[in-house]
């Protein structure tokens, strides 16, 4: 008998283990908004439902902290404008080590700070506001059909319909293989032993070894972790929710027609919910092409919606070294954002990439309100030539 049968699962991808207590409650605060937002779009046409809704939360959410995002940047704009009186209060005061020196100091900055109504905290508030949302958005794509109800009832009804096929476990995993065989499958293969979770592996490797020693299954599932198992539909779609393209293409070629028939309609219908202008926007968007583009397109819209959001500094006089250190973020942090979301679910850079066309497009809209020419990255103003 193979130990694994009923206990382990090989997925294609990691399967995602349950959320901390931290991270918990963002991701079903979140994972409830997008359940919503998802029905209203589906009711409308199922094909790019995820993608529609990942632009649709997006919107909403910066919409909602747009106040908070221009009393920021206003803030920010007050620091430049008095930076060089800062500078003359700590100049007066010296390196000095002296306590009450040191306290006096800190007393007339934030007394002028407070004048002008400037907190360097208040440039940080947006930004810190933004990161559990993409943790929590992160979470929900990671495990999208737990947090969407017609996903979770699609990936049910896959689960039941490859469980038709006679003789499916031995599809994920193959009789007769040792762990390092196992490991040693080609990638494509839906049965990676070496992808699963090391929590769930020692599990199911541990509840295996208890039933062999004379335990039920259900005394052996009773005495050790997280586990899953194949033979029930619920969690069986754990597994094939982390399946890529590649993954399921192989796996047609080892499901008989007369049952792939069903397979295949189901696995269509997913993926066109899943899916956004043809790519899927729950496996990450990876080097090859079309992946890539969003990895491209979140760095070039960060890139513009940073050049944008400094023209609001314009006129603030700054010195060489500020200037320094403003060109090099402009280049650098959307390098650094466009290589992280190369391992991330595509839809969290989709999520990325609406964020910083909204910011983008209401900062032109607040510059021309003001009279504030915009200046073009790497193109000189008339006044300049």
């Amino acid at each position: 008998m193979n130990v694994f049968t009923d206990l382990a699962i090989l997925a294609a991808r990691p399967i995602a283990t349950e959320p901390g207590f931290i991270v918990r409650p963002i991701a079903t605060l979140f994972g409830w908004l997008v359940n919503f937002v998802f029905n209203l779009v589906y009711a409308i046409g199922p094909v790019n439902s995820l993608g529609i809704t990942i632009i649709i939360v997006t919107i909403l959410f910066r919409a909602a902290l747009l106040p908070t995002s221009i009393k920021a940047q206003k803030s920010m704009r007050r620091m430049q404008e008095i930076k060089p009186e800062l500078d003359k209060i700590k100049e007066k005061y010296g390196n000095t080590k002296d306590p009450e020196k040191v306290k006096k100091m800190n007393a007339e900055q934030s007394a002028l700070m407070a004048k002008h109504d400037a907190n360097p905290l208040k440039g940080c508030l947006p930004m810190l506001l933004q990161m559990p949302l993409f943790i929590g958005f992160n979470f929900v794509l990671q495990q999208a059909f737990l947090y969407i109800a017609r996903l979770r009832e699609v990936y049910y009804d896959l689960a039941v319909a490859i469980m038709r096929v006679p003789d499916y476990i031995n599809i994920f995993i193959p009789p007769g293989l040792t762990i390092e065989q196992h490991r040693a499958l080609p990638a494509e293969h839906a049965n990676a032993l070496r992808l699963l979770p090391n929590s769930i592996l020692d599990n199911n490797m541990e509840a295996a070894r208890l039933y062999e020693a004379g335990l039920t299954i259900q005394d052996a599932l009773a005495q050790v972790g997280e586990t899953i198992d194949i033979a029930i539909p619920e969690q069986f779609a754990r597994v094939i929710n982390r399946f890529t393209a590649d993954n399921w293409a192989w796996l047609q070629t080892q499901i008989d027609p007369y049952y792939w028939a069903e397979i295949g309609r189901l696995n269509d219908y997913r993926r066109g919910m899943e899916s956004f202008l043809g790519l899927s926007m729950i496996e990450p968007g990876g080097w090859a092409w079309p992946g890539i583009l969003i990895s491209i397109l979140v760095g070039l819209t960060m890139f513009v919606a940073s050049w944008v959001g400094q023209q609001r500094m314009a006129g603030v006089a700054q010195d060489d070294k500020a200037k320094m250190q403003q060109r090099m973020m402009l280049v650098i942090m959307p390098v650094v954002f466009g290589f992280m979301t190369v391992t991330f679910p595509a839809g969290l850079g989709l999520f990325w990439i609406t964020g910083q066309i909204f910011q983008a497009t209401t900062d032109v809209i607040l510059l021309k309100r003001s009279g504030t020419p915009i200046k073009l990255p790497f193109l000189k103003n008339k006044s300049e030539e």
